[in-house]
Order: structure tokens, then C-alpha cells, then sequence
């Protein structure tokens, strides 16, 4: 946390520094996976995961919650090819080292790449560990590269939302429903995956 703190924010990351920071101190506190196998909040967090799907233009899919017992062979059995959504969301840290390049701020954005992952690992690996042990350090490192790739996704676009055409963070939904303790795993057919 230390090292987030004491960020100059402006001067690191432009003229969005101040929310990048914001944002990097809400990853840091998030209680993660304290709703995992249970379906608190429901509401809150199918309205974050249409919000999040909506800002891509996709609208046409139900939402699915699975069990524990259904998490193990979902993700053996998730093909992302069949996901209308990540054949958009594939071209976005492009799409984003492009515009930072094109701003002045690789090297801003260099460092948040550095930085975020291992933060969002130190906080939420302890809590992923003891919640998906049991099904094997595989499973325990899929949570956690996925929580580090969406928090990284959403403070790099963050960073560049100053930017016209970049103003609207699609990101920020998804961090709503890990705040809620639920692990959003994605769009496959015409289903969006929660746990």
C-alpha cells in the first residue's frame, strides 16, 4: 500500500492520476472472494455485470450463477473463442498502449503494469487460496491472474480517460461485483458466468 500512497499522482500517471490512484486504493481494499459460492447482493451485481457487457454493445445473454461444485469443470470446459466478448476485450491493452503512446505516457503506463499486479496479488491472493485450495494451485493462479488482468485493464484504461472516445471506464462494473465478493468469469454463448 506504501507504494501506491506514496505516488505523485499527476506527475506518474497525467492528468487522470488522482482516479488511477483512487482506483488502485479500491483494488487494495476489497474484501475478495467474501461472497464466493453464495449469491449475496444478487441484484447489485447482475446490474454491474450488465453494465459491464452493456459497454460493449452486447445485450443479448442471461445470467448464470454456478456453484463451487460447477466451478472446476466450467473452467475446464471454457473456450473464450466461443465468447462474443473477448474477441473484444483481446485488442484493448493494445488499444490502450496505443493511445498512452500516442499521449506521452508509456512509460506511465510501463509502471502501472508493474505495479498493479503485484498489489492486487498481495491483497488477494491469502483470501483466493483458502477458498479454491482444495481445487489445486491451478485453479488458486487462474483466480488470481484474472483478478490481476481486470484490475490492471481498469486502471490502465483509467489512467487514459481523459482522452476523448475514453472517458467511460468499462471496467469499473466489474470491480463493483468483486467488491461484492463475487468472481465474474465471463461470457460464453449467450451466458455470462458469475460465482
Amino acid at each position: 500500500m506504501t507504494a501506491i500512497m506514496n505516488i505523485s499522482n499527476e506527475a506518474v500517471y497525467g492528468p487522470n492520476g488522482e482516479q488511477v490512484v483512487q482506483l488502485m486504493i479500491r483494488l487494495s481494499n476489497i474484501d475478495w472472494f467474501s461472497a464466493f459460492g453464495k449469491q449475496r447482493r444478487q441484484w447489485e451485481t447482475e446490474k454491474a455485470i450488465k453494465d459491464f457487457v452493456g459497454g460493449f454493445d452486447i445485450h443479448k445473454y442471461d445470467i448464470k450463477w454456478i456453484t463451487k461444485d460447477e466451478l472446476l469443470t466450467f473452467l475446464e470446459e471454457m473456450k473464450l473463442e466461443e465468447s462474443s466478448l473477448w474477441l473484444k476485450l483481446q485488442y484493448i491493452p493494445e488499444q490502450i498502449k496505443n493511445q498512452a503512446e500516442q499521449v506521452g505516457r508509456l512509460d506511465a503506463l510501463l509502471h502501472l503494469a508493474d505495479e498493479v499486479p503485484v498489489n492486487i496479488f498481495h491483497y488477494c491472493f491469502d483470501r483466493v487460496f483458502h477458498e479454491l485450495g482444495e481445487y489445486g494451485l491451478s485453479m488458486v493462479e487462474t483466480a488470481v491472474c484474472f483478478m490481476m488482468y481486470i484490475g490492471g485493464l481498469a486502471c490502465s484504461w483509467e489512467m487514459i480517460a481523459d482522452i476523448k472516445g475514453w472517458e467511460n471506464n468499462p471496467f469499473l462494473p466489474l470491480i463493483d461485483v468483486l467488491e461484492h465478493g463475487h468472481w465474474p468469469l465471463g461470457l460464453i454463448g449467450e451466458q455470462f458466468y458469475v460465482i
